[in-house]
């Protein structure tokens, strides 16, 4: 680290940003920076350091330089680099950055004669990144390949029992263990078909999508008795959306499924269009428990018996195809329950 002779630090740890200087007896405001740069350089989330002036990015720190040149970022302004949506939660604003969503906080501090802003953008906690995407995708890959073996050798030790044997019933028994064999083997190709689903985000195959379009043909999909509860709102100036229309039709299917299955009977289910970065799917129901909103979009999380629970966790893979994510924005507030899709 470089020597500072000329900083003297007192007894109190620096763990705040906010009136730093007061943890000095000199320096000058380059020294000062210096010091706010080692520390926020091992920080494991993105951290961009603002002159809250011109809003100009004076450093970055290494989780921020994995997605930009840091010679291009410093003294541009923090908006050219970070682009918030901030219709989507009314708390804190969402940001789309080196191919993950992030939610970003900013906080302000005094370093010399300056005022700087630090903006930190942190993971939501309850929906997983791509990492942890993919290793739950490799940990599913292990429990096929461990599961398919030992079932096919059952179901085909039920076939050769019911060829041999005369007894009715040993054939009725032999029968409801095929049945529940098949409900097994059911399941691994809903895994299966989960596992194959590609999350990877190729920019080159967005395209421009209305909502109308692919709204109606996911419609199409849902049963006719369902179909006449959803209602589509959109502003009267919407514009097309960035995105993949089969990914988007997907995604669109599943939570549409999901807000008829949990909705209150008969209740309608609205589709809105907030602006071409965001579409909120919503109904009318009891809030979803705290336990399982934490995991909501991790796969097993369910609180019906005969789920899966891996219907959202497919949800935001799709979205991942167009750079788009997904976030539970209303949880019983107003008695509704709403899902956000996100657009970059």
């Amino acid at each position: 680290m470089k020597q500072l002779p000329s900083i003297q630090f007192d007894m109190k740890p620096i763990n705040e940003f906010d009136q730093i200087d007061s943890y000095y007896s000199a320096g000058s405001d380059l020294v000062y920076m210096d010091v706010i740069t080692t520390l926020i350089e091992d920080i494991s989330y993105p951290v961009f350091i603002v002159k809250n002036g011109s809003q100009r990015v004076y450093t970055l720190n290494e989780a921020a330089r994995e997605g930009i040149d840091a010679s291009v970022a410093i003294d541009r302004e923090i908006h050219q680099i970070l682009q918030p949506n901030e219709r989507v939660l009314e708390d804190q604003p969402t940001v789309f950055f080196n191919n993950q969503w992030y939610l970003m906080s900013t906080d302000s501090f005094t370093a010399g004669n300056e005022v700087y802003d630090k903006v930190e953008l942190k993971a939501h906690s309850s929906v997983p990144d791509a990492i942890t995407l993919d290793r739950w995708k490799h940990m599913i890959a292990v429990m096929l390949h461990r599961f398919r073996s030992p079932l096919t050798g059952i179901s085909g030790y039920l076939d050769l029992l019911m060829t041999e044997t005369k007894d009715d019933h040993t054939i009725k028994r032999a029968l409801k263990v095929d049945e529940g064999v098949n409900h097994l083997a059911d399941i691994m190709d809903e895994l299966e078909y989960f596992y194959h689903i590609p999350s990877k985000f190729d920019v080159s195959k967005l395209e421009s999508v209305g909502l109308t379009s692919v709204l109606n043909r996911v419609l199409l999909d849902i049963p006719e008795e369902l179909r006449t509860r959803v209602q589509f709102l959109k502003t009267t100036d919407a514009e097309p959306f960035s995105a993949t229309k089969d990914s988007l039709e997907k995604v669109l299917w599943i939570l549409l499924s999901n807000a008829l299955s949990y909705s209150t009977d008969g209740s309608p289910v609205t589709v809105s269009q907030l602006s071409n970065k965001s579409i909120r799917i919503s109904n009318e129901g009891a809030p979803i428990a705290e336990e399982i909103r934490a995991h909501l979009f991790h796969p097993f999380v369910t609180s019906k018996a005969n789920n899966l629970g891996i219907g959202l966790t497919m949800a935001l893979l799709y979205a991942s195809q167009f750079g788009g994510t997904i976030f539970q924005t209303e949880n019983g507030e107003n008695g509704r329950i709403s899902f956000t899709i996100c657009f970059p």
